[in-house]
């Protein structure tokens, strides 16, 4: 070897060890993080309407003997979005006996029984669920659903607001507050609520639906003709008028107009 090619070689190995040691692989790279990685992929099979084939993927890695919590919540979720409520019940309940602690087990049954409409037990899970995880926005806004589903809305409102707390650009949290404070009977309050996240027009929409489920027919109907003489194509205030009282449409004008999107 020429002096030149073994000064070379010295350079590039003084160079090496001047970097100092090989950096570790990503972490999607390592063991865990290819699993998670095919969890997550599952997962979006589940929320984007394929839950058969997310349930396959966890068959698979099941068969690969892979044993973790987060495999029985994901195929739990997948076998309540099949329909096979009982099974997803029953793995669930499986799951809080060896880890009584685990705040999404305990979510994921007060979902299923919101779904059930069983409130009480839904209520139960929930808040053991906010115990175990109380910063979680999720959790505390599907408790806060069923608490205002089960007629209790003031309860509800200082949950929901603490959800908000924790996840200011949620739609959803910020639509069940103003919800509850409607059934609460604070319906200036709701409607602020409403317009910090909506167009007028739908934040009206929601405050007379709103007022529609609270039993308070005849203010829910002013807020539906409010909505359509301000966009005459808003369907939702339209259909919400017509089941309330069909012959109140003639107050408002039906020349066409592109429609509002509904509320979220």
């Amino acid at each position: 070897m020429t002096s030149a090619g073994l000064a070379l070689l010295l350079g590039m190995a003084c160079g090496a060890a001047r970097r100092g040691p090989v950096d570790p692989p990503p972490a999607w790279q390592s063991e865990q993080g290819r699993l998670q990685t095919r969890l997550d992929v599952a997962n979006a099979l589940v929320d984007n309407g394929s839950p058969e084939a997310g349930l396959q993927m966890l068959s698979e890695l099941r068969d690969e003997g892979v044993k973790d919590v987060s495999l029985d919540l994901a195929q739990a979720r997948a076998l309540a979005k099949m329909g096979l409520t009982d099974d997803a019940r029953d793995l669930l309940l499986e799951l809080v006996d060896r880890h009584p602690r685990l705040a999404e087990a305990h979510d994921q049954l007060g979902v299923l029984a919101l779904d059930t409409h069983d409130l009480d037990t839904a209520i139960e899970h929930l808040q053991q669920a906010a115990t175990l995880a109380p910063d979680d926005a999720g959790i505390l806004n599907n408790l806060g659903f069923a608490l205002t589903a089960a007629g209790r809305p003031d309860d509800a409102i200082p949950v929901l607001r603490s959800a908000l707390r924790r996840q200011s650009s949620d739609d959803r949290i910020r639509n069940n507050l103003g919800f509850a404070l409607v059934a609460a009977g604070r319906d200036a309050e709701a409607l602020r609520v409403f317009r910090a996240g909506l167009p007028e027009v739908d934040a009206r929409y929601n405050l007379g639906l709103g007022l529609e489920l609270r039993g308070d027919i005849d203010a829910a109907i002013e807020q539906y003709v409010a909505v359509l003489t301000e966009d005459p194509g808003h369907a939702a205030a339209r259909e919400g008028l017509r089941r309330l009282r069909p012959d109140s449409l003639h107050l408002v004008t039906t020349d066409a107009s592109p429609s509002s999107p509904e509320p979220q």
